[in-house]
């Protein structure tokens, strides 16, 4: 049988790379104590690091009384509100002022009187205008001015008015021949007047009651009427007789 190996002593060149060894193991030591504390510690709590600013968010408790984990910390992207800054947004939530309407009066309001409208006086207009207040009947007519101060187109103070009548006979040709006439004038003193004609009494004979400044013509044609516009009463003596 073979003898037991002893193990080999370990040659004295290896035990001064070992004595190096622990000294630098130690220099290590030290150095990663210091900075393991300053990473527990973190940052200076006399300067914390800047952080934005969000609304605190209140957590709810469980039913065992504590705080539910892993709460995330609201951000300033994620937070819904910010931080209320003074300026044109902070007076829209001023309270208006509102001033006090004014009274309104109960009183009934004042009625005036109503103002007597005065009819103005009709103006006179030059020539005035003559009416026939009574037609002929029996060779008798009646003819005014108007000076009543009422109606309308009065005859002007210093004016007159030429008013007259005609007779006609007819003649073999089937025209008129004049056979009497009568002129007369209206004023304000004397604003009326009643006249009687005189006919010549045959058949066919004509007349005229006339105002204004017409001529009297001594001779009609057959079918003439004369006077235009001035006729204020006539009879042609037109038909069978």
């Amino acid at each position: 049988m073979s003898e037991p190996q002893h193990p080999t002593d370990v040659p004295e060149a290896g035990r001064p790379r070992r004595r190096w060894l622990l000294p630098a193991a130690g220099l290590a030591a030290a150095l990663v104590v210091p900075l393991v504390a300053i990473i527990a510690t973190g940052p200076d709590p006399e300067h914390p690091a800047a952080r934005p600013a969000a609304v605190p968010t209140s957590l709810p408790t469980t039913a065992g009384g504590g705080s539910p984990s892993a709460a995330p910390i609201p951000t300033q992207a994620t937070s819904p509100t910010a931080t209320p800054v003074a300026g044109p947004t902070a007076s829209r939530t001023a309270t208006p002022i509102r001033r006090p309407a004014p009274a309104r009066s109960t009183a009934a309001p004042t009625r005036r009187p109503p103002t007597a409208t005065r009819t103005p006086k009709p103006s006179c207009t030059p020539a005035g205008v003559v009416d026939v207040v009574q037609v002929v009947t029996y060779g008798v007519a009646k003819v005014a001015a108007r000076t009543d101060g009422e109606s309308t187109n009065q005859l002007c103070p210093g004016e007159r008015i030429r008013v007259f009548w005609a007779t006609y006979s007819r003649t073999p040709d089937g025209g008129a021949k004049l056979y009497r006439s009568e002129v007369h004038y209206l004023d304000r003193s004397a604003p009326t007047w009643t006249m009687r004609l005189v006919f010549p009494g045959k058949c066919g004979d004509s007349w005229y009651v006339v105002a204004g400044n017409w001529s009297i013509p001594q001779t009609l044609k057959p079918g003439v009427v004369p006077f235009g516009s001035g006729k204020l009463n006539w009879e042609t003596g037109a038909g069978a007789c």
